[in-house]
């Protein structure tokens, strides 16, 4: 059995294994080559002499704002994080974007807190920013924690994020992302805040611990083995794909017919490549293995004391034998499926099933290229005030390289009704549990021509509401909902040729109803 203690050790093991990068920003950082500032300083930004600090201390600022760059670098390297550190200047934002923790001074500049919300508005400007999971830590000088906290919240919140302030106002959550605050160890805080105040060497252990916080849970650790094994095996990948196969990769593309195909289909090797280096990771790791699993629910049991699934109540034992070898060596009935995911949360949190299907069947498509309609594209048609949800089934090789306008099949999305054939789609926040109908009569067809220079039918990105949206010749529009992984796409469009594949032949009734049944 593992203890909550070993769980938290191995969750902080995840997490500093994945972690590489650190920076700083603080324009009165200096290198100590001995023991402090006043022994040989380096400023990142301005040069900080000694009769600049006497005039500093005459005017009433506090030498406590001053940081032990040396110290903070070590004590990351000692971690195995990279760590750098740097001044408010415009080059900041861009490591700043590629850090996995921030560390920012409040006051930078004139003892003013508008440069810091500055670099924290730009770091969360863009989209990609906004989802990052990154730590950033505020580390300053001044005692006005609570007050700190309020501009920072104001201003997430401005940015749109809605931030989540936790209980005593030192951590706010948005996002994939935290900001935590922290003072330096001769700042005199209120009691309540004794421990936000941290020497300079010992706050990246700090923030390492609230950054394993950030990725708790079964699925955050299977993620994190994941990348932390692509971060670590980059140098493979390159050696597998080396600069030696560049004459066969020519071959390759000129040999094909459609020659700016190749680079996707070695996009396809690589994606391969990479999955086999998160499969070792994970077989090796365990990071949601038995034991793991058993310390979730030990956890989660401190909460409610027991779980509830339906009308049936499990112990802590009942439920770790259900949760570690499956449900049928369990209490309860096959039947009890569907309220699986409310009883292990205790809390009836909506849409979990239907969230965790959406990730598994749909792939992530990003702005570059833009969505493409073929194969396992769902979209959905707006006429007359009514949502009609399709997918399309025209086989990929089969939309690429048009030139005019193409008729393409689509099957309806309706409600289930015992279909065998179901997805789950997201539609706005919403996920919405689908059938689809494969009956000749519920066929639509639709004709699109493709874009000047696209060979293909592609989306583009609507101004109104941000959304991907193609275009028919009757300039009827359709939303771009999301497109399906290739095998699952693959497995409907099976689903199809075997409906249509039936052959009709005149059977003895009698016969054909006692399929099945035996003697």
């Amino acid at each position: 059995m593992e203890s909550a203690e070993q769980s938290g050790h191995r969750a902080h093991a995840f997490a500093r294994r994945f972690l590489q990068t650190a920076v700083v920003v603080d324009d009165e950082a200096y290198m100590a080559e001995s023991d402090g500032p006043e022994s040989g300083i380096v400023a990142p930004d301005r040069r900080v002499t000694t009769s600049s600090r006497e005039e500093r201390s005459r005017t009433g600022r506090r030498l406590g704002h001053s940081l032990d760059a040396r110290s903070v670098i070590d004590s990351f390297s000692s971690l195995g994080v990279i760590c750098g550190v740097v001044g408010p200047t415009e080059s900041a934002m861009e490591v700043m974007r590629k850090a996995d923790i921030v560390v920012l001074d409040w006051l930078l500049q004139d003892d003013d807190p508008e440069k810091t919300l500055e670099l924290l508005r730009n770091l969360v400007d863009e989209e990609e920013d906004r989802n990052s999971l990154r730590l950033v830590a505020i580390y300053t000088g001044d005692a006005r924690l609570e007050d700190i906290c309020s501009n920072i919240n104001a201003a997430l919140r401005d940015a749109g994020l809605d931030p989540e302030v936790g209980k005593f106002k030192t951590t706010i959550a948005y996002r994939h992302g935290r900001v935590v605050l922290y003072a330096k160890s001769d700042v005199n805080l209120a009691d309540s805040l004794k421990d936000r105040s941290v020497a300079e060497e010992d706050l990246p252990g700090r923030l390492v611990e609230d950054f394993s916080a950030m990725t708790e849970g079964l699925l955050p650790r299977i993620a994190l083995a994941s990348l932390t094994a692509v971060r670590e095996g980059t140098h493979k990948i390159l050696d597998r794909f080396c600069a030696d196969l560049d004459p066969a990769f020519l071959a390759q593309r000129v040999s094909i017919s459609n020659p700016d195909d190749a680079e996707s289909q070695i996009v396809n090797h690589v994606a391969e490549e990479l999955r086999g280096l998160m499969d070792n990771a994970v077989a090796e790791r365990s990071p949601a293995g038995a034991k793991a699993v058993e310390s979730w629910i030990r956890c989660k049991s401190k909460e409610s004391g027991c779980f509830k699934f339906g009308e049936r109540k499990l112990d802590l034992k009942q439920t770790i034998t259900l949760a570690t070898k499956g449900l049928e060596a369990s209490e309860l009935k096959k039947s009890a499926f569907k309220g699986l995911s409310a009883g292990f949360s205790g809390d009836g949190i909506p849409d979990l099933d239907e969230r965790l299907a959406w990730i598994m069947s749909f792939r992530t498509v990003f702005n570059a290229p833009p969505p493409t309609l073929w194969l396992g594209t769902v979209v959905t048609e707006v006429m007359d005030d009514e949502e009609k949800h399709l997918i399309c089934m025209r086989p990929r090789c089969d939309c690429v390289r048009l030139e005019d306008e193409t008729s393409f099949l689509f099957l309806p999305l309706v409600e289930p009704d015992k279909m065998k054939e179901q997805l789950v789609v997201r539609i706005g926040d919403e996920f919405k549990r689908l059938g689809i109908r494969f009956d000749l009569d519920s066929w639509i067809f639709r004709k699109f021509k493709p874009l000047e220079n696209a060979r293909g039918v592609t989306a583009r990105k609507r101004e109104d509401d941000g959304e991907f949206g193609f275009t028919d010749t009757c300039d009827e529009c359709y939303t771009w909902r999301g497109e399906l992984k290739a095998e699952y796409a693959q497995r409907i469009a099976q689903t199809l040729a075997t409906t249509m594949s039936r052959v009709a032949v005149d059977e003895s009734e009698w016969l054909r109803r006692m399929a099945g049944k035996g003697r």
